[in-house]
Formats: C-alpha cells, structure tokens, sequence
C-alpha cells in the first residue's frame, strides 16, 4: 500500500498546491524532507508514514509575521517536530474523536493573501497566523511592538480571522546579571493588551533548540499543534454548513451540478488531507448517488437544464484510471462517472479494502450503461463494449496488483463476476468484429476495428505487464490472440467461480467456453464442459436449463459423429417436459433412428426417462423353492411417444452378511419411498446449551445446531446389477406409453437365499434403460422345504388306560427323498404304541416311507395306550433317517377318573368317604364299587347298588363304615379302593379302576364338649353381659397308656373379634391322669352382637413340656396338632341365643 501511495502522491500534490506555495517549496529546498524518524512530503497535502512513525496528516499553512528572522532560525526544527505526535480532532453532531498527524508551511504575511470571504479552498488559504518577536525589553514593546502588533491583528480581524497566535522568543547566554528581574515582562503586556481572555494566544519559548529548554520547546510545539487543528475544525465545519445549504437548493434553476460537484469534492479532498478517508468516501458516494438521483428523475420527470450538457455524443473511452486524474473542464458522463469511480477506489485503496473495490465495479458498469441509455448517448457500434472491457480488466489489474494474502478469499468472490464480465464483452466484440472460429472480418468490420482502437486511446504498458489497452488492440488485430485471451478470460472466471464456492455460475461460464470449442471444431473439449454442467443443473434441480444444455450436447456429439452418446442424450432430451413437444418429437425419433444402427448393447440411466412410482411383490413371507417370484410394478414414461420394449427385468442381487443400505419392512415400496432424499430437508441436529456463571448460576440458555459432517460425494460411474438372476416381465415385447405404465414381473426360485431387488432394466432394441438401485431395499427369501414328519393327535385330551389312536403326517417338501427309507418310533415305559393295524402295541414300531410326490402330504394311524399306573406325561421319539437328530413329541395322558378319600369321626365311630371325578370329555359309566381294608377290619357299605353315570368335572361319592377290631387299635389301615368302568362313546370292555390309600392315626383319643350360660342372676344370654363358657374335655382313648404325649394337651379359644370378647384367659395347659376323669373348665365371654351365634371355636393340641435330660437341648415346651380323627368336638354345630339389652332388663 505505501508502494501506491508513494506513487500517486507526487501528482495529488501538483494538483493542490498553489503557484506561490511551489515557488516558497523552490526556495526552501528539495521536495522531500528527511526528519531523523519521519520521511515525507512536506508541502500542502498528505504527509505519508514511510517507518510507521505516523500514519496520515495534513500540512497547514501557516502565516508567519513580525521578526521573521527569528522564526527563520527554527524553522526547520517546527518542520520537523510537528507531525511527530498526533492530536485529537474533536468534533460537533456526535461524530468520534479521530486521531490526526498534522504538519506545517510557513509563508511571509501579505494582506493580498488573506483569504475573502466566499473563497472555499481550504487546501490553498493560510489558516493560521503566528506573529514572532524577539523583543524582551518592555519599553520597546510600548514605543514600536505593541502598535506593530496591532496593526496586524486589525488585518486579521477585518477578514474575520479568529486564529492567531504570539510568540516571545527568550535568549538567554546563561551567564548571571546583576539586574533585577521586571515585575511584568514583555509577555504580561502582550497578553494584557491584546488577549485577556485568551491566554493560550500568546507564549513564550526560551532558548528554542537546546537541550536544557526542551520543555519550553515542547510547548511551543503542542500550542501550534492544537491551535492549527482547531482553525482547521472551524474551516471543516463552515464548509460542511455551506455544501448542505448547496446541496438543498438543488431543485433551483441556476442551480448547476458541476458547481456543486466542485464544493463537495473539496470538502472531501480537505477529509483526504486529514487522513479521514472513510469520510472522504462517504462524500463521493454521496456525489454519485445525487447524480444518479437526476437521472433517473429525467426519465420520469421534467430533466434538469445542466443534464443537456452530459448528453454529447460518446467520442472517446478510455480506459478506466485507477489514480488521481484530472477532471476534464466540461466532462462527458462517462469522464465524469469514471472520476467519481477512480476517486472511490483511491479511498478504498487507501483504507485496505482492495475487495470493495471490485465489489463496487459491477454496479458501476451497469449504472453507466443505463444511464448512456436514459439519456439516448450516441455511440459508435462496440465502443461501450470497449470501455466496459477495458475498465473492467483495470480493476482486476489493480486487485491483482494490491491484494493480500488474507484478503484473496474476500476479493475472489467479486472478481469472479468481473473476470466473467469482461470474457462476455470480449465475446460481443468478437462478433462485432469479425473474429470468432470460423468467420473472417468484412472491409466493413476492420474500420469498426481501426475505430474503436483510435476511441480507446494511448495506455501503455510494460512489454511484461501489458496494459489492458494492449491487449485488446492486440485481441482486434489478430484472431489467435482473441481466441487466446477469451479462453484465458473465461478460465480464470471459471476457476475463480469454483475458489468462491460458486460452482452453478462455473457451469454456466462453461456453457460459453463450449459454444466457443464448437465454434473452434473441438468438440471433446466442448462435450467435456456441458457434460459437466448438465450433470450439475440436474442435481440442483434446474431442469430447463439442464434440457437446453443437453439439447447443445447433443448437437455436440452429432457433430462428432459419437452416436452412442448421441442417442445418450436424445433419450434426455425427449423425455425431458420442460421443452417443447416439437422438439422432443424431433430427437425421439432420432433416437430410435440410431438404435436400429447400433451394433451391440448400449446402457442408459433411467434418470427422468422412467420414473418407478411403486414395486410390490405380492409373495407373502418366505417363498420356497422352485415356486414363483411375483413382481408388480408402475412406472412413469416420459418419453413423448409409445415404444416397444423387447425385455423388462429386475435383478436379484445376493443380500451382503453385513447390511449397510435401508431395507424396507414392507413387502411394497411406493413412490414416496423410492424419491431420493432431499439433503434441505434433512433433519438439524439441534440441541439446547446452558451456561453457567463461575457460581454455577444459569446464566444463559440456547439453542445450538451441530454442523454436519461432510462427505465426498462419489464420482465414479454408477455399477450395474449382473442380470443372471433377474425377473422378468411376463408379457413380451411390452409396449411402453406416454405416462403410467403396469407391468407384471415373474421368476422361478431355482437357488435358494437371501436376495434383494437390485435394478430395473428395460431393453429398447439394442438400448439398455437402467434405474438406479432401488433403495430402500426390498428383501426376498428363498428356502428349500425338506421332508418333515408330526403327530398330531384328536382335539380330545388322551386318556390313559384306553387305546386310542393319532395321526402321523409326512410330509415332502421341495425335493423328493429316497421311497426306502424307513422311520422309527419309540416310546417312553408305560407307553405302547403300533402303527400297523393289526401288530400288537408294542414299546416301538416302524414303517416304510413309500413313493411320495413333492410338495405332498400323507397321513397314517398311530394306536397308542397308556398304563393307568403310570405317570400322565410321556414321549414319542421320532427318528428319521433326514434329520440327524431324533425329534421328542411329549404326549400327556389323562386318567378318566381321579378319586379323593375323607375320614369322618362320630363319637368313636369311623366313616370312610371317597370321592370320584370324571375327566373324560364323554360320559363314564361305573358300577361295582367296593373298598377292601384287610382281613382284621371289616367295612358296612353305606351305597346303594347300581349303575353310575359320570360326567366330565362332577363327582360320584362313595361311603363305607369302617369297624375296628379292638385288637388291631393303632395300626395303619392299607385300604383299596377298585370299581368297573367303561367310556360311554367307545365300544370296549369294562375296565378295572383302583385306588389305593392308608389310613392312620384314626383312633378317637378325646371328645371335646362346650356349653354358654348365663351369669348368675340373668335367665338369657345378652349383649354386652359376661357369659360362662364351659368346656369339657374327656379322655377316651388307649393311645394314653401307651403314648406320654398325650398326657398334656393345649386349648384355645379361637373367637371372632366381631362377634366374641373372651375376658380373661384365652389358652390353657391341663392334664390326665391315669383315673381319666373329664376336665372341666368355666371362661368368661361376652357376646358383642345379637341373634343365633356360633360357639367359638375350640381347638386342642399336643402339649410337651421342656425337658432337660432330653438330648435335643429342648429349652420351651412346644406343640403338635392332632390328626383329624383323634378327637372329636361335640359343640361343632351348636348356637346360642342371644338378645338384645334394654333399658328396664325386660327382653323383646
């Protein structure tokens, strides 16, 4: 950037200064100065920072009066020292405090200089006045300085100069004087006289440039310093003031554009001097808006008078300049836009912002094209295209030239459009001019040529970096170099879109470049480009354009001669609907036209030719082998007319151990499923995000989305499905129409496996239409079904003890087997099984499997009977020759009656109960009952005789009276019980039926007694009054004798809460002795309710206290309940009444 500066400076300068400012640089010395940490220019413009000292400023012009002599002698030294530091511009309106570097020139006072009151030149009038003196003696001052002093300030106030400053230069030798110091120095007097408010007018320097007075200097330095910038403020401030009053008065009709352009054009160059190039910016886009604005405003309004003067005939367009120029006296719209441009770009040159520079081309290209328009501006054929061209390869030279590293990425996205820009116009002369491939320029066409290199002017370059004027003089005089620097162009615009991201526009600056291959005769080249570009239109979902290009690529390779893609691309553009039917008519044809020539196979993707809206196989789960495959499908032609296919297959393809594609659950995929997925619509990764203060407070909450991952997409040619395995459509040759098309698909299963369906094949002559696989994928299963055997038994439960009979089926599935092989079956003990109708049953049986058709089912009889001893479950084990393990079928049996026994004790007595049920679906038919206890015992039926019927669930109770021998008292009674059955349903012969079971502890060791009474003096029982409860427990038994256990027994009394209050004791211990004498025991009880109530329940055990010499270390007495038939309760049963309590003790 300093390199840009140091370059252009020089010029700005000559522009700015005056003729008497140049003549006072001559006087002083060379241009440039060389401070010890400085080096600049050091005259009335910008002071430039070459070692970073400081960045910008501004030189001032200062008047200097009074002693010049001895101002003379630090002049250099003021020169030097003040842009050394930089000083706060404070502004009004609100605008920021900016930092500014500020120098000086000094100038002799002359009243013919002083500046008049309309004089707006900022940059060329003194601004500030300092008056200089030596005069140290007060008495000089008052006879020949103060009247000096004000004279000068009489001029100054008359041209209402308000900034001024005095300064009083002290020498001093150092050495000591015996004089005595004044009370007021010469410095008082002046301050009084002529500043008494303003005391920062007037100061004093001591010794100026030595080393022990440097804080005086430094004073002198800053006052300077801050007074200048403060004239400078109010002249800023007063031009400001005066552009906005010119600017308002606008619409006014001696108002002129170009007066205006001139007032705000200083204000921006004083800006410039000041280092404020933003601002300056701003005041030129200001400029060109407004111009703009009046434009546009004379096409729908009354145009301004002055807008005549901008409506000269176009005679000369020169190439952009990029640098400060001069602005011609009366200027075309185009001079004058391309001053306003070139000022712009400087700015922004300036600032470090080369890619706003380019940003800003574009629209300012296309701004003064419409504008040539709007205001009818005559021009000569290709002269606008010249300029446009030229201007727009002065910019990209420019970025070229001042770009950094990490600004390249910026400034490529706006160069891009440029470098495209310019190949476009190029192209346009190109055909002005005669130079395309292929053509030859007219007589006609080289005037135009020799014209428009005279309008561009002289521009020229290095033989290493020509300028953009070179090249294209040099691109209209030879057609090699046209051809050469629009392909160059359209490169660099092409790989500079792909840099930026911009790949669409790329493509479609490739549809150029391949016109331009067709023209030259290359065709791969041009073929190479729009296959590109149709393959990226297509993907981005713009099909008008994709169909035109296609239509281009065919005409490409018919050109060629290629015509299996040529038939490729008729295909495309036939089916394509965004064009016209006409046209597609005209390639359909071609196509088919091609296809009866082709001489082998040729593979086309489906892409929009066909589109499957739906595949369904209509097998339901597995499908064995050697059955049908069945296939439907609906497919979408977009082909124009109807054609005749020959073959319509979709492959099988093995199903991978490891699934990496989605698989469909279905049996059908539909049209939203085969739609490839939209990469807008997928779903965000969104998930929320709380942060939290170092006190792990919540501070903030949000709401983040992850990015997602990106992946290569693939590039290599899509792979086809090996068709060996494939289905195919039943009815051939198949005629495909215009829109829905159903078709049916079938195979045989021949290998078994798991198979998916690939892709969609349809044969049109030689050529192959090929889908893309069809994904989510549809599985398909193929199984071979071997032999298998069952046994199947009747919807009745099997009952054991009867022979009944099942079913064992074979069955042969998808292959034969050997008609000798022979199955086995065995069964578990207990169990007897036959297969052979008239073979005794046996443990295990076998038969021959016999001649059997595939696919085919036989059934035979299998007699089996189960022991009606034996345990219910059992097994069949089936082994086949084709099954290396044996095959268990667990069979459970019935019994058809099942029996329960019950002992009932009255008294001494003993009744034996057995209870029988049926379990047979079918009546049971039993009789002759009888229960056999020994030859000791005897029992008394208690039945009647006869023929019993039992059905299924219901019992049949029996009761038999058992006498017991007093001889055989406490022995176990082994009893059977047997009885004659038959099933009601079959036809067979009665059947035993026993059941065995022993009786023990049934003899009646205690007869328990219980009775309620009344207290004394009550007649009834009654709620809430204690009653007496009097138990009686009797010894009957000789168990007694023989067992000490039953000595001591335990009560309880088992009441209901509800019901009963026992008072007192509830449980007791009492024992027999050896007289066996009734124990009698009285409780107390109250009944809580009234009515027929139940005695409570008595329950009595076996009480065996602790005994310590016993071996079991027995320390608490425990207790054994007795068996049902030990003891006999003579209250069961019984109920007492109870009343109601009144009032008067008179029951109801």
């Amino acid at each position: 950037m300093g390199t840009f500066i140091l370059d252009t400076l020089f010029e700005v300068c000559l522009q700015l200064v005056s003729e008497e400012q140049l003549a006072l640089v001559s006087k002083k010395g060379p241009i440039f100065c060389i401070p010890p940490i400085v080096i600049g220019l050091t005259f009335g413009g910008t002071i430039v920072g070459i070692d970073g000292a400081f960045i910008c400023g501004v030189i001032g012009m200062i008047v200097g009066a009074g002693e010049l002599e001895v101002f003379t002698a630090i002049e250099d030294s003021l020169l030097q020292f003040l842009p050394k530091d930089s000083a706060e511009w404070k502004r009004s309106l609100g605008r920021p405090v900016r930092s500014v570097h500020i120098g000086a020139n000094f100038t002799p006072f002359s009243s013919a200089g002083l500046p008049k009151g309309t004089q707006w030149d900022l940059i060329r009038q003194p601004l500030f006045h300092i008056y200089w003196t030596e005069c140290n003696d007060v008495d000089v001052y008052k006879s020949t300085l103060k009247e000096d002093i004000e004279l000068w300030l009489k001029e100054l106030t008359s041209k209402d100069i308000q900034d001024w400053l005095i300064v009083v230069v002290e020498n001093y030798d150092g050495k000591r004087s015996n004089k005595l110091l004044p009370r007021t120095t010469v410095l008082d007097k002046i301050r009084a006289d002529f500043a008494p408010k303003q005391g920062d007018r007037c100061i004093s320097v001591i010794n100026p440039g030595k080393s022990d007075t440097t804080d005086s200097w430094k004073g002198l330095v800053n006052r300077i310093r801050h007074l200048l910038l403060v004239a400078y403020a109010k002249a800023v401030s007063r031009l400001e003031d005066h552009v906005r009053q010119q600017r308002e008065r606008r619409n006014d009709s001696g108002w002129k554009f170009m007066d205006y352009f001139h007032l705000q054009e200083e204000l921006a160059q004083v800006l410039e001097m000041l280092g404020l190039y933003d601002e300056a910016l701003v005041q030129y886009d200001e400029l060109d808006a407004l111009f703009s604005q009046f434009v546009v405003n004379g096409v729908t309004c009354e145009s301004v008078a002055w807008l005549h003067d901008f409506q000269a005939p176009l005679e000369r367009w020169h190439a952009l300049k990029l640098r400060p120029s001069h602005l011609p006296k009366n200027p075309s719209i185009l001079e004058l836009r391309v001053y306003l441009y070139a000022k712009q770009a400087h700015m922004l040159l300036l600032i470090d912002k080369v890619w706003q520079m380019a940003s800003r081309c574009l629209p300012f290209l296309h701004t003064c094209t419409r504008e040539l328009s709007i205001l009818d501006i005559t021009s000569p054929p290709g002269a606008l295209e010249c300029w446009l061209f030229l201007a727009s390869m002065e910019v990209l030279q420019t970025c070229d030239k001042y770009n950094h590293a990490d600004e390249v990425e910026a400034y490529s996205k706006h160069t891009a459009p440029l470098w495209a820009y310019a190949s476009q116009k190029l192209k346009a002369l190109g055909e002005l001019c005669g130079l395309l491939p292929g053509s030859s320029p007219t007589s006609e066409q080289l005037h135009v040529v020799v014209g428009l290199s005279a309008g561009m002017g002289d521009n020229p370059g290095t033989p290493i970096a020509p300028s953009p004027t070179d090249k294209l003089k040099e691109a209209l005089c030879s057609q090699d170099a046209f051809n050469k620097l629009y392909l160059e162009l359209a490169e660099l615009a092409m790989g500079t879109y792909k840099h930026t991201g911009r790949v669409r526009s790329a493509r479609l600056v490739g549809k150029e470049v391949a016109a331009f291959y067709m023209l030259l005769g290359e065709t791969q080249k041009a073929a190479a480009f729009l296959c590109d570009a149709s393959r990226l239109f297509r993907q981005d979902g713009w099909h008008e354009v994709a169909a035109q290009t296609e239509r281009e690529l065919a005409n490409c390779y018919k050109q060629a001669k290629d015509w299996r893609k040529f038939i490729r691309c008729c295909a495309h553009v036939s089916s394509s609907i965004d064009l016209d039917t006409l046209i597609r008519w005209t390639y359909f044809d071609e196509m088919r036209k091609q296809i009866d020539k082709l001489d082998k196979s040729l593979v086309v993707p489906f892409c929009d030719i066909i589109k499957i809206t739906s595949v369904t196989v209509k097998n339901r789960g597995t499908i064995m082998q050697d059955s049908d495959i069945e296939l439907e499908c609906t497919v979408e032609s977009n082909f124009p007319r109807e054609i005749l296919c020959s073959r319509v297959l979709v492959s099988l393809e093995n199903e991978p151990a490891k699934r990496t594609d989605k698989y469909c659950k279905d049996r059908c995929l539909t049209e939203k499923d085969l739609r490839p997925p939209d990469g807008l619509l997928k779903r965000l990764k969104i998930q929320s995000h709380l942060d939290y203060k170092q006190d792990k407070q919540l501070s903030s909450v949000s709401v983040i989305c992850k990015l997602g991952e990106l992946k290569r997409k693939d590039s290599s040619p899509p792979v086809y499905s090996d068709f060996g395995k494939c289905v195919e459509a039943v009815k051939l040759p198949f005629l495909l129409t215009p829109g829905m098309n159903f078709m049916r698909l079938t195979t045989k299963a021949s290998q078994t496996g798991k198979y998916h369906l690939g892709q969609m094949a349809i044969h049109i002559g030689q050529m192959q239409l090929v889908s893309l696989p069809l994904i989510p994928r549809l599985s398909i299963e193929v199984e071979d079904e071997g032999p298998s055997l069952r046994l199947y038994k009747n919807a009745a439960p099997l009952l054991a003890g009867i022979e009944q009979t099942m079913n064992v089926i074979l069955t042969v599935g998808s292959y034969p087997i050997d008609s000798t092989l022979r199955i086995r079956l065995n069964a578990s003990r207990g169990l007897a099984i036959q297969i052979h109708q008239d073979a005794p049953l046996t443990n295990s049986c076998e038969f021959e499997v016999g001649h059997q058709e595939v696919f085919s089912s036989t059934s035979r009889r299998l007699r089996v009977l189960a022991d009606m001893m034996s345990k219910e479950e059992h097994q069949v084990t089936i082994i086949c020759p084709w099954n290396p393990k044996p095959i268990v079928v667990g069979l459970s049996f019935t019994p058809p009656l099942t029996s329960t026994w019950k002992l009932y004790t009255v008294m001494q007595r003993k009744f034996v109960q057995i209870c029988v049920k049926g379990q047979c679906q079918t009546d049971v038919i039993v009789e002759n009952s009888n229960l056999i206890v020994g030859s000791d015992r005897e029992v008394v039926s208690r039945n009647n005789e006869h023929i019993g019927i039992i059905q299924n669930g219901l019992t049949y109770t029996y009761l038999w009276e058992l006498t017991i021998n007093p001889k055989s008292k406490g022995s176990t009674v082994n009893a059977e019980f047997n009885i004659t059955y038959r099933i009601k349903k079959f036809v067979m012969e009665p059947k035993l039926y026993q059941y065995f079971f022993d009786i023990v502890d049934y003899e009646t060791l205690y007869i328990l007694d219980a009775a309620l009474e009344p207290a004394k003096g009550n007649e009834f029982c009654r709620v809430g009054f204690l009653c007496h409860l009097n138990l009686t427990i009797r010894n009957v038994g000789d168990k007694f004798e023989r067992d000490p256990k039953t000595k001591s027994i335990m009560y309880e009394v088992l009441a209901e809460q509800s019901v009963w209050a026992v008072c007192g004791r509830t449980a007791g211990v009492i024992s027999f002795d050896a007289a066996l004498e009734p124990q009698p025991i009285v409780l107390d009880i109250m009944p809580l309710t009234s009515g027929y109530l139940s005695l409570p329940r008595i329950r009595i055990s076996k009480y065996i206290p602790a005994e310590g010499n016993s071996g079991k270390n027995e320390t608490h007495p425990r207790l054994e309940p007795f068996s049902s038939g030990q003891v006999y309760n003579a209250s069961k049963g019984k109920q007492v009444h109870v009343i109601v309590t009144t009032n008067d003790g008179c029951s109801l």
